[in-house]
C-alpha cells in the first residue's frame, strides 16, 4: 500500500509538471502572437502615438502586460514574456514586449496535483479494499478452513474435508491434507485392531498363567486335602449305621455331606484347571449335545420344581468342538438358570442358526449358532454382570455356589472357538447365550 501511494504520487507530480510546461509553452506563443499583432499596428509610427496606443491598449488587456522599449528584455522568474523588434518614425529599433504572469499556471499546477494525490489515495484505499475482500473470500476463509481441519485432526477425529477448494495452491494443499487425514485414519484403524489383537494375546497369556497357578495350586490341594477327606468321610460313614446313637448319626451325617461339598469343590477347581484336558475338536450333532445336557439336569431341575422346556428339533446344525466340553457347557447354564428359577418356574433352552453383530465382531461366520437358556428368577444387576464370568464371583448364598461355574463356561466356550454373552429376557430373568461357529458355515 505505502509503495502503491508513493508511485501514484510521483506520476502525479510528474504529470502536474508537465501540465505547466505545456501551459507555459501555451503562453508563450500566445504572447508572441500579440506582441506580433502589437508589432504591426505600431510600425513606422513615432514613438509618442505608439506609446499612446500601447497604453490604451494594455488597459484592455487585464492579464497581459504591453511595453514599448529601447532593449530586448531578460526573461525573469514567475513570468512569460515575448519581445517583437519594429521600427518606428525616427528610424531606431524598439521592442514590442508582452508579459503574463505564471501565478495562475503555478495555482493550476497545484489544484492539478492535489486532485491527482487526493484521487490517487483514494483509488489506492478502494483497491486495496477489494484486494482484502477477495483475499478473505478466496484465501482467508479457505485457510481457516484448512486450520479448523487441522484442530481437528489433532483431536484425534479424522474427518473428510467438506468443502471444495478449488484448483490452485490451496485446493491441491487441501488434496493433500484430505489423503493425510485417510492416512491417518486407516493407520490408527490399524492400530486400534493391534491394540485389540494385543489385547486378547495378553488376555490369554494371563489366563493360561492364571490356569497353570490354579492348576498347581490345585493338585497340591488335592494332594493335601484328599486322603484326610477320604478319611473323614469314610469316618463319618461308619459312624451312620444303626449302631450308633441318632444324635451321633445326625453329625456324621453333617460331616458326610460337608466332606461331599469340600469334594465338590477340589472337582471344580481341577475342572477349571484342566478343562482343556483331552480335547478332541470333531463335528458334534449340536442337537443331540444340549439333549443329552437337559436329561443330565432333569432330576436335579426337578427336585428344585423347575420344568425344563427343550424347544428345538433340528438336527441339521452342527459345530466343530468337543463333545464332553460342550455337554458341561449346556449342564452348567442349566443348573444355574434352575437355581435362579422360582418355584414352578420354568427354563427354556433353544437352539438356532442366526446372524449377531456380537458374534460377528468376534470372528465368528455368519450365520453361526446359538444355545440359548433362559430362566424367569430375579435377573443380575446392571453393576454386576461384567464380573458374572469373574472366577470365584458368585450371586448365590454362602451355601449354594463356588463361583466357578460361568468361569469353566467362558472357558470352555472361548476353546471351543466362540463366546458366551449375557442379556436380560424378556419379562425379568437372565438369557445365556453361547455362540458357536457352524460346521457348514465354517466349510462354506
Amino acid at each position: 500500500m505505502p509503495v502503491l501511494v508513493i508511485v501514484l504520487s510521483l506520476f502525479s507530480a510528474a504529470s502536474a509538471w508537465r501540465e505547466g510546461q505545456l501551459v507555459a509553452a501555451q503562453m508563450q506563443r500566445d504572447g508572441l502572437d500579440v506582441a506580433t499583432s502589437l508589432a504591426v499596428l505600431v510600425d513606422h509610427h513615432d514613438e509618442a502615438q505608439a506609446q499612446a496606443e500601447l497604453v490604451m491598449i494594455n488597459a484592455e488587456l487585464a492579464h497581459l502586460q504591453v511595453a514599448l522599449t529601447d532593449v530586448r528584455p531578460m526573461q525573469r522568474p514567475n513570468e512569460v514574456e515575448s519581445a517583437v523588434a519594429v521600427s518606428l518614425a525616427d528610424g531606431l529599433p524598439r521592442w514590442v514586449v508582452v508579459t503574463e504572469s505564471l501565478q495562475e499556471r503555478d495555482a493550476f499546477v497545484r489544484r492539478t496535483l492535489f486532485v491527482d494525490l487526493v484521487g490517487g489515495l483514494v483509488a489506492s484505499l478502494v483497491a486495496f479494499a477489494v484486494a482484502a475482500a477477495v483475499g478473505r473470500s478466496l484465501v482467508q476463509q479457505r485457510v481457516r478452513r484448512l486450520i479448523q481441519h487441522l484442530q481437528t485432526v489433532g483431536l484425534g477425529k479424522y474427518p473428510d474435508i467438506d468443502v471444495q477448494m478449488g484448483d490452485d495452491e490451496l485446493g491441491t494443499l487441501a488434496d493433500a491434507m484430505g489423503v493425510m487425514t485417510h492416512q491417518l485414519r486407516d493407520a490408527r484403524a490399524d492400530a486400534l485392531r493391534s491394540a485389540e489383537d494385543q489385547r486378547r494375546l495378553e488376555l490369554q497369556l494371563r489366563r493360561a498363567d492364571r490356569l497353570s497357578a490354579v492348576g498347581r495350586t490345585v493338585a497340591v490341594f488335592a494332594h493335601e486335602v484328599g486322603t484326610p477327606l477320604n478319611v473323614v468321610v469314610g469316618r463319618a460313614e461308619r459312624l451312620c449305621r444303626a449302631a450308633h446313637p441318632e444324635s451321633v448319626r445326625k453329625d456324621a451325617r453333617i460331616i458326610a455331606e460337608q466332606g461331599a461339598r469340600i469334594a465338590d469343590f477340589v472337582r471344580r477347581l481341577l475342572d477349571y484347571s484342566r478343562h482343556d484336558d483331552g480335547f478332541e475338536m470333531v463335528p458334534v450333532d449340536l442337537h443331540e449335545a444340549v439333549s443329552r445336557a437337559v436329561a443330565l439336569v432333569a432330576d436335579r431341575a426337578n427336585g428344585l420344581h423347575v420344568t425344563l422346556d427343550w424347544k428345538s428339533r433340528s438336527h441339521q446344525l452342527r459345530c466343530l468342538g468337543d463333545p464332553r466340553a460342550l455337554q458341561q457347557v449346556v449342564s452348567n447354564l442349566l443348573v444355574n438358570a434352575a437355581q435362579a428359577s422360582p418355584l414352578d418356574g420354568v427354563v427354556t433352552v433353544s437352539l438356532l442358526q442366526c446372524a449377531c453383530e456380537q458374534g460377528t465382531h468376534r470372528g465368528l461366520s455368519s450365520p453361526h449358532l446359538h444355545v440359548v437358556v433362559e430362566d424367569q428368577g430375579l435377573g443380575i444387576a446392571p453393576e454386576l454382570k461384567e464380573r458374572v464370568f469373574t472366577p470365584f464371583f458368585t450371586t448365590k448364598g454362602p451355601d449354594e455356589g463356588t463361583g466357578l461355574g460361568l468361569s469353566i463356561v467362558e472357558e470352555l466356550v472361548q476353546d471351543l472357538g466362540g463366546l458366551v454373552t449375557l442379556e436380560d429376557a424378556i419379562g425379568g430373568g437372565c438369557r445365556m447365550v453361547v455362540h458357536l461357529p457352524s460346521l457348514e458355515a465354517s466349510h462354506g
